[in-house]
């Protein structure tokens, strides 16, 4: 990833990253295409392409960024520090509306990485694990118990209880 999409100024970088979870959460990975993203976002393919090598790049940041302000959320609501039932469903609401003022896709696209099919993007997890090594934080236990609690935070947050 490039870092000059960091340097665009804030309402840019928001605008990109929620027309690529609003694409990513229409079509399967394999079906979303740089150049509808790029159209969504108001930018040029090219220059789509100049923040981000490739799609799957994008992918997996979009997943990584859904993965650390889904935590970010949980975290700021408070959903895990309560063991009454409808209090959590409650703070779970709330976390999920405040995520969706900002990236109104965000959830949809979540669901659709959960039930993924292709094998390209079963890496995913492989490169959240680079991330750790790269960051000197492999500890399997922590790492394992992460994603678990993540998967079903998603779940929680992001499904809706069908009668």
């Amino acid at each position: 990833m490039n870092d000059k999409f960091f340097k665009l100024p804030k309402e840019k970088q928001q605008r990109i990253i929620n027309a690529a979870y609003k694409v990513f959460s229409k079509n399967s990975y394999k079906k979303a295409s740089m150049s509808e993203i790029a159209a969504e976002g108001g930018i040029s393919k090219s220059l789509l392409f100049h923040y981000f090598i490739n799609k799957k790049e994008l992918y997996l940041y979009l997943w990584t960024t859904a993965m650390r302000m889904t935590q970010k959320a949980v975290s700021d609501y408070s959903v895990l520090k309560t063991s009454d039932f409808f209090e959590i469903l409650k703070r779970s609401l709330l976390a999920k509306c405040s995520l969706m003022r900002e990236y109104p896709h965000i959830g949809a696209f979540s669901l659709n990485a959960y039930y993924e099919e292709d094998s390209e993007i079963f890496y995913a997890m492989d490169g959240y694990m680079l991330q750790k090594y790269r960051s000197g934080q492999i500890v399997p236990d922590e790492i394992e118990q992460e994603i678990d609690r993540l998967i079903d935070l998603w779940k929680v947050i992001y499904t809706e209880k069908r009668a």
